[in-house]
């Protein structure tokens, strides 16, 4: 039993001495470089560095990517359904020839229009408002003050402005898919190959 047990402390101190030479390594000031030189060519030493993960940080930013995609998820398909309407709203225009016809056509579709949509897009947030305006520039081809100017006139779509500025938006706003638009471009891929669910 003595033995067993001498064996097993002769063992434990050879292990910690082990270990005790492995902490006091010399870091790379105290090699000497001119001995290292003639193992390899190709030695380059590098200070320590010490990395930190900054996870608020990382959390902060997906939240944001996630409140964005969120209020995508629930803008997109309107912004679809809009644009489609005002193609066709256009389309139809330029084939009525007379003024009170087109003036007709458009009192009945705008009545149409806010009758089914104002409901919903008084629910939207600032947030899903600025993106609205965004992604409506990107169907349309056209900002949503000129979508608002054809259809409405110059004086009602000016209000809107006014109104819009008012609450930090901007209805002049064009989409930008290269810069500031970029995220939202990457969701509209993302959504039109089925990917956001």
């Amino acid at each position: 039993m003595k033995k067993l047990f001498l064996t097993i402390l002769v063992a434990f101190f050879c292990l910690s001495e082990v270990a005790f030479a492995q902490k006091d390594m010399p870091y790379y000031s105290e090699i000497n470089v001119d001995s290292l030189k003639a193992v390899t060519e190709n030695l380059i030493l590098l200070p320590e560095v010490k990395v930190y993960s900054n996870k608020r940080k990382a959390a902060r930013a997906n939240k944001k990517f996630d409140k964005l995609v969120f209020n995508f998820k629930k803008v997109y398909p309107y912004v679809l359904e809009v644009s489609a309407i005002y193609r066709q709203i256009d389309d139809s225009l330029a084939r009525m020839d007379s003024k009170r016809q087109r003036k007709e056509y458009m009192d009945m579709r705008e009545d149409q229009i806010m009758a089914h949509y104002k409901p919903i897009m008084s629910k939207f947030t600032l947030s899903q408002a600025i993106i609205f305006v965004k992604l409506l520039d990107r169907e349309c081809g056209s900002t949503a003050y000129e979508v608002i100017k054809t259809l409405k006139g110059g004086f009602f779509a000016g209000s809107c402005q006014v109104f819009a500025c008012m609450f930090g938006n901007n209805l002049k706003k064009s989409y930008d898919s290269e810069a500031s638009d970029k995220t939202l471009e990457y969701l509209v891929h993302q959504y039109r190959a089925g990917k956001l669910g």
